[in-house]
């Protein structure tokens, strides 16, 4: 009994030394064995342990975000799913919110806020005559990546100060797009005006790693900054609007 008691305590000792270690692991030491398997995130200047860390300097697909701050939660890794709240800031891009990596490899944000810059939206609407102006803010209900697209998705958009540049200049006002899962399995939004020079009334649909933009434009009263810029926009419409038609891949954008 005395050897069984010695030998209970000798485990008890080891495993407290061993939580101890995993929860003071450096967060640096700790990446030089993720690294190779983090995908397109690149972590640079890291400080903190793996719980509570920090990254001076973080990117995405060679984009850089900033800096990046993590808070990862011990109960969720006993069902193997990898859970931390995130907050990057001091680049282009700032935004916080709760991400989950499931055992299957499926990633799942919440209550996640990001603020950009509108020019960063440039690739995906493809108008090489314009520039984008103002900021957007997009706030995730939830959102469910699989296989890097995205196969459910809940929330808005916000592009307030909207304005273009270059071939002409516009001041649009702001407008907002909503978004949700939609049952064929795609993610389906309609975007509209909030009252500004410009009118719009459109939908988009992603799905199958592209996306499709279908909107109607049309300068509100009249108005000619937006008159000329709508000429480097859409097909012309018999009533004097513009139809305008997106079909992009994500590849392509990023």
């Amino acid at each position: 009994m005395k050897h069984l008691r010695r030998f209970i305590l000798f485990i008890i000792v080891v495993g407290a030394l061993a939580a101890i270690a995993i929860a003071t692991c450096p967060a640096s030491f700790a990446w030089r064995f993720i690294a190779g398997r983090a995908g397109a995130l690149k972590l640079d200047g890291l400080s903190g342990s793996v719980w509570n860390g920090h990254a001076a300097s973080a990117s995405v697909l060679g984009t850089p975000l900033g800096e990046l701050d993590w808070h990862l939660h011990p109960l969720p890794l006993a069902r193997g799913v990898i859970a931390a709240q995130l907050d990057v800031r001091g680049g282009e891009v700032t935004g916080n919110g709760a991400v989950e990596r499931a055992s299957d490899g499926s990633l799942q944000v919440t209550g996640a806020v990001i603020h950009l810059p509108a020019a960063l939206a440039a690739p995906a609407l493809d108008i090489p005559m314009l520039q984008l102006l103002g900021d957007i803010d997009i706030d995730l209900v939830q959102l469910r990546v699989h296989g890097a697209w995205p196969t459910s998705a809940q929330g808005k958009i916000l592009w307030s100060n909207a304005a273009v540049a270059g071939a002409a200049q516009a001041s649009l006002g702001d407008l907002q797009a909503d978004f949700a899962s939609a049952g064929d399995g795609s993610i389906a939004g309609t975007a509209r005006d909030l009252g500004g020079p410009l009118q719009l009334d459109g939908t988009f649909t992603i799905a199958a790693g592209g996306y499709d933009v279908k909107a109607k434009l049309a300068a509100r009263d009249g108005n000619p900054q937006v008159l000329d810029a709508l000429r480097f926009l859409g097909q012309a419409q018999g009533d004097g609007s513009k139809l305008l038609l997106i079909h992009g891949k994500f590849f392509q954008v990023f």
